[in-house]
């Protein structure tokens, strides 16, 4: 039985699985679909910029400022096995244990370099590949309303697989963001991942889980909020 939206709410948490060896793998099948539709429910505020969806190679054309790249079992274990041995932390120790592994990307709007004579398309991807990595992406409201549309569908997906009982977490990538993974995934250059989300069996054998250290330290709401009242009472 699905929990109710408070209750997965109240019951996400943070679970990394680490495996010394890898875990037989299980096929999510359907309710993969099911999560990634859901995820797709998220609001965003603005189309993300044509460079990402019309050049003829884009496979993903969603007008949506997200792109989801979706590892099932099989294809986990595989890349746990190449980035082993290659200081990747603890990323291939999940990659053995994940029923998935869904590295979530936004799509920051290309620099700003306005020219008369470059037609748009190539005009973007110039810029994109002229952008220095120190930069990564222009501090504009735009690009921020996409960070921000992106975590929305990042958690939408937590939170539906937390309400069909799959424990998740959600990664900040690590060895996942390289040049050489998202070269080996077939990401584009231009994204920029948000989360590398890991979805993990229930029975984990002998595998190592690992709780959130902030988890127990959560303040209520009375210390982040507060209420403003113009009423004058």
């Amino acid at each position: 039985m699905l929990l109710d939206t408070d209750s997965a709410i109240q019951n996400r948490k943070t679970i990394k699985v680490l495996a010394d060896k890898d875990l037989p793998c299980s096929d999510l099948g359907e309710v993969l679909h099911q999560l990634l539709a859901l995820a797709g429910m998220a609001p965003f505020h603005r189309a993300c910029d044509p460079a990402h969806r019309e050049p003829e190679e884009a496979q993903q054309r969603g007008i949506e400022p997200w792109r989801f790249h979706v590892l099932e079992a099989d294809s986990c274990r595989i890349l746990g096995g190449e980035l082993a041995g290659e200081q990747a932390g603890k990323i291939p120790s999940m990659l053995a244990a994940a029923d998935a592994m869904i590295l979530a990307t936004w799509l920051p709007n290309p620099p700003t370099a306005p020219s008369s004579t470059v037609p748009a398309m190539a005009e973007a991807e110039t810029r994109f590949s002229a952008f220095s990595e120190s930069s990564i992406f222009e501090p504009t409201l735009a690009n921020m309303e996409h960070i921000a549309a992106a975590s929305a569908a990042i958690q939408n997906l937590l939170l539906a697989a937390t309400a069909r009982g799959i424990a998740n977490y959600w990664s900040s990538g690590g060895v996942l963001r390289s040049p050489a993974v998202f070269k080996r995934l077939g990401i584009p250059s231009q994204q920029i991942l948000l989360g590398a989300l890991f979805l993990f069996p229930s029975d984990i054998h002998d595998a190592q889980a690992v709780g959130s250290k902030l988890r127990p330290h959560r303040t209520p709401a009375k210390h982040w909020s507060r209420t403003v009242n113009l009423g004058g009472s």
